[in-house]
């Protein structure tokens, strides 16, 4: 499954090229609907690439018969592929970028551009909405529903996806009240071989006590092919704050601010002063935000979590400095942070947390942190986390390399 993450760009849409509601009513019969909840059907197809195979129960495009997307939708693609950190490189096509169709939620246009990749899968973008990647099509993931969408503060408001499956004839959409709906889809073919859906959640629909619960896909004989449970997590409310010395604070609604303790108070090797805070959560648990990043533990907590590892770093960066931030299991009593160049440093969590501006003089290729280990008390190593040091764009440099797609970047 995979989240779907907003574009930087957004895409213009193409111009309508045909009425899916028509479509729809000449590919297939028509079925009530429980409830009586109209659904935002797909929209403009593009008639040129839609196949005549009707009687599958939904329309199916010819993705060599439709448009080639232009040159912004071409370096939006290329950008995954120069740009993605290393080992997660989508192998994507952009040149061989598509338009599929277009979804009007709200009043606003949204354009499935797909893309294949070297993998047999694919990368797509829902112009203004979301875009993604399922390059391998015969990874663990396969065989289930991709799920995404936006969130409400009574659960998921739009839901987009795609699936391999090609006997799937229809998807059926279960409510937390009882009722389904079934969601229109377009199926694309060779090479790229999926079924693409945007749904806008009804309005009475977007309460806890009616909100959407689960999305299945049958065969044309009724047949279970997937199903995948709808993760209506609450979104997390942010409030600004200011503190003498640090930038705008982004931090949790949740956390109670007059009970805040922070934790780590550093300087960065460009003067910028990097702190971490933690307060006490409304309703239980326990927040914490940096300068970039935040988090509260009772978010949430319909989404099963794995249990926590000892070390839970991650590198932020692509500005003037980059910091080590956050997470550190209980048992850790020191973290080691070693350097290609051999030098080593001890870092000391507190509470559980850690962040650390890295020196600039780790900042040039061949002197980056490469590897993190976690001690307990007792000196013994628990755990060793491997680190990045040929990701472009996290480390600064005097004279960013230009990588294609309009992309430039510090190598």
């Amino acid at each position: 499954m995979i989240d779907a993450l907003p574009w930087s760009q957004a895409l213009l849409p193409g111009t309508d090229d045909g009425d899916w509601q028509d479509v729809l009513r000449r590919a297939r019969r028509q079925r009530r609907r429980r409830g009586g909840f109209a659904f935002v059907a797909l929209a403009a197809v593009a008639l040129v690439g839609l196949a005549s195979a009707y009687a599958l129960g939904h329309p199916v495009v010819d993705f060599g018969r439709t448009s080639k997307g232009p040159r912004t939708v071409v370096n939006s693609f290329g950008s995954l592929q120069v740009g993605a950190p290393p080992g997660m490189v989508p192998g994507v096509l952009p040149h061989q970028a598509r338009r599929i169709t277009s979804v009007r939620v709200d009043g606003k246009p949204h354009v499935l551009w797909v893309a294949p990749t070297k993998r047999g899968g694919f990368c797509f973008q829902w112009s203004r909405f979301a875009g993604g990647c399922r390059a391998n099509r015969h990874d663990k993931w396969a065989k289930r529903l991709d799920v995404g969408g936006s969130q409400g503060a009574g659960g998921i408001t739009v839901i987009e996806g795609s699936f391999f499956q090609s006997a799937g004839a229809r998807l059926e959409l279960a409510y937390a009240d009882g009722q389904k709906a079934e969601l229109p889809f377009v199926w694309v073919t060779a090479p790229i071989n999926a079924g693409f859906y945007l749904y806008r959640v009804p309005d009475a629909h977007r309460s806890a006590a009616h909100r959407a619960t689960r999305l299945t896909l049958f065969d044309g004989s009724g047949r279970v092919l997937a199903r995948e449970p709808i993760l209506n997590s609450r979104p997390m409310p942010f409030v600004m704050h200011r503190l003498p010395g640090f930038p705008h604070l982004t931090v949790p609604a949740r956390a109670d601010w007059g009970r805040r303790h922070q934790i780590f108070d550093l300087r960065a090797d460009d003067g910028a002063r990097i702190g971490l805070w933690i307060a006490p959560e409304r309703g239980g648990g326990r927040c914490f935000w940096t300068n970039q990043a935040v988090f509260c533990s009772n978010v949430g907590r319909a989404v099963r979590r794995e249990a926590p590892r000892p070390l839970e770093l991650n590198f932020q960066g692509g500005g003037k400095h980059v910091t080590l931030c956050c997470g550190v299991g209980p048992p850790v009593a020191r973290v080691e942070a070693r350097f290609q160049d051999g030098e080593r440093i001890s870092l000391y969590p507190r509470q559980g947390y850690l962040v650390w501006p890295i020196p600039s003089r780790h900042y040039p290729r061949g002197r980056r942190l490469s590897e993190l280990l976690a001690y307990n008390h007792a000196g013994r190593v628990m755990q060793r986390q491997r680190m990045a040091t040929d990701a472009p764009g996290l480390y600064p440099c005097a004279k960013p390399k230009a990588y294609g797609y309009g992309v430039s970047m510090c190598p």
